[in-house]
């Protein structure tokens, strides 16, 4: 998994390709982290180039949400692949998460 910062607006996006799993799953919670001490509380996860996420990287998505929300900032994901929103909203996940398909439709939030 490669992980790229850029700011776009008030938000701070995260192009992220790859696979989020297993083991890279720390990778990414580390980046959050970072941006949460460095005040990067608006993140974006630019999930255009994830191929495939599995249940750790769900879990690691949803520990990062309530990490920048507790900080007073907000995470949503953009540009999900049909595969994966599928299964998000199957497991209701959905609607844990705001979720965007355009940096156009993100600088209405």
């Amino acid at each position: 998994m490669d992980i790229k910062f850029r700011k776009t607006g008030k938000w701070n996006v995260l192009d992220i390709s790859g696979h989020i799993k297993g083991s890279e799953v720390s990778h990414f919670r580390l980046a959050i982290q970072k941006a949460i001490q460095e005040k990067k509380l608006y993140l974006v996860a630019n999930m255009h180039d994830v191929g495939f996420i599995d249940s750790s990287g769900v879990g690691m998505l949803i520990t990062c949400h309530q990490d920048l929300k507790a900080a007073g900032g907000r995470l949503v994901l953009m540009r999900l692949s049909d595969d994966i929103y599928d299964l998000f909203e199957m497991t209701s996940i959905d609607r844990l998460f705001e979720i965007v398909d355009t940096e156009e439709e993100l600088a209405l939030r």
